[in-house]
């Protein structure tokens, strides 16, 4: 029992020693990440923008932008498997093939379809996507 309490008695001891010396933790020379006020965040306001304004900026690019070249943003998630070009790798070479099919395949991964031996793996890729992303991503494919 005394084997027991004394042991207690460190870990809460070293949970407070590691506790008051990492909130005081700072790097030296270099500014708070926790305090961008003032000055600061003026400064960054300056260079960026406002949330507000950076958001508007961000949805009035993608709006200017082509299904082939919002297909391509949503693309990057797909080359790990099936290449930087869409030329495959681990998987299938989709350069060359029509926006239909890439469409038809997506939609088939989404519900949970079967289309060969890596559709448990596309399920999990194509189940966040929306139509939108579906038919951007076959614009994109077909524009290769």
């Amino acid at each position: 029992m005394k084997n027991l309490l004394a042991i207690a008695i460190f870990v809460v001891a070293g949970i407070i020693v590691t506790f008051i010396s990492t909130s005081r933790l700072e790097i030296q020379g270099q500014p708070s990440a926790n305090k961008c006020v003032g000055e600061c965040y003026a400064d960054y306001v300056a260079a960026n923008g406002t949330i507000v304004e950076q958001e508007r900026a961000k949805a009035e690019a993608a709006a200017a932008m082509s299904p082939a070249q919002l297909g391509k943003t949503a693309f990057v998630s797909c080359q790990a498997c099936h290449g930087v070009s869409a030329e495959g790798g681990v998987g299938p070479q989709l350069a060359g093939s029509d926006s239909a099919f890439i469409i038809d395949a997506l939609n088939t991964y989404k519900a949970s379809g079967t289309r060969g031996a890596q559709s448990a793996l596309m399920w999990g890729v194509a189940g966040p996507l929306s139509e939108a992303d579906i038919a951007n991503i076959g614009a994109y494919i077909q524009s290769l």
